[in-house]
């Protein structure tokens, strides 16, 4: 078994394939939970049928203290919604200020952060997972910009110690790059991997293709945290060590990491998840 990884060539500059839906527009309700870090407001956007779920997405959005919010999710919750998938988002919960704030959760590897991602993934699916709405309810990850080495080590943990499974894992400007890599290479080799164990399986993991959570990578051609080319290094990385693992990386022409994550772009995005999940998992 190989590694299947797929790579957009931007100087095709390929636009996304367009998807025609009839979905009215979506519902959406606020559920406030208990976590370890306080009370948290749970917003989840369905398709007003019920029957057209396909599936729940988890949204991490950008990390706070770099002026990410919940807000940045919205958009893209709203047209993932009315395309037949709950998506959830929340208010990501930081590093407080008495345990160092923005440099405490470097030096801890945003230790909060990443258990409030599998906290909130937790309760989604125990309170979807025994609906019918699939015969093998499909759960997946998305984190957006410093959002998704989050969503990355939330995903490593939820795999070993929880109950959740997740069907895919999906980043929208991972923040891969050297300077990046500064707050956040702690969390690269959940994603990436090592020789020991990662979320993706190791080299030598004897799990089937079905066990081995996907991943897909969308990023900006002009990305001012990631290059094509550090991306392109790191999806070769992915392939060394986990051989059996799908990847695919989907470079949008001419558009920079800010871009990309602006409500001009929701739509893009969204389209594009809806057909990668449409054509990966299903």
């Amino acid at each position: 078994k190989k590694c299947v990884t797929t790579i957009l060539s931007t100087a095709s500059r390929r636009t996304p394939v367009r998807i025609k839906w009839t979905m009215p527009k979506p519902t959406v309700s606020i559920h406030t939970i208990t976590t370890s870090y306080g009370a948290s407001d749970i917003r989840v956007f369905e398709p007003s049928s019920y029957d057209d779920i396909l599936g729940t997405v988890v949204t991490v959005h950008p990390w706070s203290f770099l002026g990410g919010g919940e807000h940045n999710t919205i958009g893209l919750a709203r047209n993932m919604s009315t395309r037949g998938w709950r998506v959830i988002t929340f208010k990501l919960k930081s590093t407080p200020l008495y345990l160092g704030g923005a440099i405490g959760g470097i030096l801890f590897r945003h230790y909060h952060e990443v258990n409030h991602v599998a906290e909130v993934v937790e309760w989604a699916f125990e309170q979807y997972h025994t609906k019918n709405d699939t015969s093998d309810h499909r759960m997946v990850l998305l984190g957006s910009s410093a959002g998704a080495p989050f969503a990355g080590s939330a995903m490593a943990k939820i795999q070993q110690h929880q109950h959740a499974k997740i069907a895919a894992f999906i980043a929208v400007g991972y923040t891969f790059g050297h300077f990046a890599s500064l707050g956040f290479g702690r969390h690269f080799s959940s994603v990436v991997g090592n020789s020991a164990s990662n979320f993706c399986g190791s080299s030598s993991s004897s799990a089937d293709d079905e066990e081995i959570p996907p991943k897909y990578f969308i990023m900006g051609e002009n990305d001012e945290f990631t290059s094509v080319e550090q991306l392109e290094s790191m999806v070769a990385r992915m392939k060394s060590v986990n051989p059996n693992c799908k990847v695919e990386v989907d470079v949008v022409p001419s558009v920079g990491h800010f871009q990309l994550e602006s409500p001009n772009y929701d739509p893009v995005v969204a389209e594009k998840v809806v057909q990668w999940l449409q054509d990966t998992i299903f």
